[in-house]
């Protein structure tokens, strides 16, 4: 065997794989595309036992097709004697023992002797599965091996109990089978009533807003239609698209997400579409794409507006068809996956400039979602940062509060970030309060220094020695007005006299632009998104030149 690491080093890396966000899928996929790094293995497979007691295969290394589910299960005699024993297996030649016989061509697609080895997982005395790889025998002791796999079991199945009795609210639940007996009497319960969560208990607020959209969600979750979730950058787009995955009837597979801002093409490819060992420098293995990781479940494709149009056209083809191919590889794999896609991009002014393919964004655009901004959801602000505060408390063993006074504040805020920009700042004002009782004096913005109001506003323009007062807004600015066009000379020498109104000023710097809203933006200092908005709230109707 050639020297790896099978000690400390090596179960941190597998306990890494395990206790990120990720869904469970992912995690045991990490587990399964970190063990060649760790040992000489040529295939392996992790198999655990659902809820019926059925084996399904969870993830696999080695294997031409990384398929999941019952209906692909190698290795099944052995497995089935691990589970039956609850011990460990190792046979140094595999192509001896009768437990291989109905695999051999399969065993021995490589050369040489075959050596396998198997491990059960099991939490409390319990066997959840089982681990296993094989590869070519080298004649070594097989002992160290055995024992860095039955460590590696024992972190798997934890993390696969975790993941089964972890309910909604964070606190363990019943066995799917006790929990229907206790609510219906030992009465059978229809399906839609003993699976589907009657609320969504990890999204806050009450606000008419709010519940407009957790009603069309709903709605939604119900059918296999695409969706896209528009709204501004901190609304809460991964929230309701996990919302969406968890009400539907894709629930119990995986909810995958990527974001594909930042990714340049041939690594958003691979990231998607999987790739063969060798078809990259770098591609030490095959590695299954977040496509095949979702497969029967929920992808989401967060900053979908930021892709090339030179990829675009490939991730048309994989959506029209359902078919893709890894990255160097020649076979063709069929999925099934419920597409989410998010952007906080207008991908309609992106068409019509020709940034974003129409055909594409039809496909991605059946249903969408307008996701409300926190300006429109103020009553939502004090729960918002109640939950926050209290996420600081437990993190950091604090026991914070907030004076209604300082409530009243946070409700007058623009919050321009939205629900991240909120947590932030009740995360940084709790750090650094002075006393259990959060008061108003404790806000960066009542001493001249939120600077994301120095964003939002414009962090060039010339102050006057005005300073920032209230929730980081100007003197210039009212709570209610989210942005002031008064820029007195913008980059394109716009003179603006102090007498205009706001409205007035961004006619005048629209009909400068020629009505292009990302040259009436330069022109004003501005943002694209910003002059949207302000073009709406001043129901300025753009001209088409």
């Amino acid at each position: 065997m050639d020297k790896r690491d099978l000690g400390t080093s090596g179960l941190y890396r597998i306990s890494k794989a395990l206790i990120t966000s990720a869904s469970l899928e992912i995690k045991l996929a990490n587990v399964m595309n970190t063990l060649p790094a760790l040992l000489p293995m040529r295939r392996g497979a992790i198999v655990a036992l659902n809820a019926d007691g059925a084996l399904e295969t969870a993830a696999t290394f080695g294997f031409e097709h990384a398929s999941s589910g019952a209906r692909y299960l190698p290795a099944k005699a052995a497995i089935d004697r691990i589970l039956a024993k609850g011990a460990p297996l190792a046979f140094p030649d595999a192509c001896k023992s009768d437990l291989f016989q109905d695999e051999l061509q399969s065993l021995l697609s490589g050369t040489g002797q075959v050596t396998f080895i198997g491990v059960p997982m099991k939490v409390n005395q319990e066997t959840l599965g089982t681990l296993w790889i094989d590869r070519a025998n080298d004649g070594g002791s097989l002992e160290k091996e055995v024992r860095f796999l039955s460590l590696v079991a024992n972190l798997v199945a934890q993390a696969i109990r975790l993941d089964r009795h972890q309910g909604r609210d964070d606190q363990p639940i019943m066995d799917e089978e006790g929990a229907r007996k206790k609510h219906s009497g030992d009465r059978e319960l229809p399906e839609p009533a003993r699976q589907r969560p009657a609320k969504i208990d990890w999204i806050v607020g009450e606000s008419p807003a709010l519940k407009e959209v957790v009603e069309i969600v709903k709605v939604v979750a119900r059918t296999n239609s695409a969706v896209l979730l528009r709204g501004e950058s901190g609304t809460g787009k991964e929230f309701f698209a996990r919302a969406i995955h968890d009400l539907s009837p894709r629930r119990k597979k995986p909810f995958v997400k990527l974001n594909c801002a930042a990714l340049s093409g041939g690594v958003l490819e691979s990231e998607l579409f999987g790739h063969e060992k060798g078809s990259f420098t770098g591609a030490i293995s095959q590695r299954a794409g977040r496509f095949e990781l979702a497969d029967g479940g929920t992808l989401l494709l967060d900053e979908i507006g930021e892709i090339s149009p030179a990829f675009q056209a490939k991730l048309l083809r994989v959506l029209q068809e359902g078919e893709l191919e890894r990255v160097g590889g020649t076979k063709t794999l069929k999925v099934d996956v419920r597409l989410i896609c998010a952007t906080n991009k207008n991908l309609e002014t992106a068409v019509a400039d020709g940034e974003f393919r129409a055909d594409l964004y039809y496909r991605i655009n059946v249903v969408p979602i307008f996701l409300p901004p926190l300006r429109e959801r103020k009553g939502d602000i004090p729960r918002l940062a109640r939950v926050f505060l209290d996420q600081f408390n437990k993190e950091n063993n604090r026991d914070l509060t907030f004076s209604p006074a300082a409530l009243d504040l946070l409700s007058k805020c623009y919050f321009p970030g939205n629900v991240r920009e909120l947590e932030n700042c009740v995360r940084r004002t709790a750090t650094l309060a002075r006393s259990r009782t959060i008061e108003p004096s404790d806000f960066f913005c009542q001493n001249g220094q939120c600077a994301s109001s120095m964003l939002w506003t414009g962090a060039d323009r010339p102050h006057d020695g005005h300073t920032f007062n209230g929730l980081g807004m100007s003197r210039s600015l009212s709570v209610e007005s989210p942005v002031s066009l008064g820029y007195p000379n913008g980059p394109d020498g716009l003179a603006v006299a102090s007498h205009l109104t706001d409205r007035e000023v961004l006619i005048s710097a629209m009909e400068k632009a020629g009505w292009v809203q990302a040259k009436a933006a330069r022109i004003l200092g501005l943002t694209p998104r910003q002059v949207g908005y302000a073009l709406r709230r001043h129901r300025i109707p753009v001209k088409k030149i």
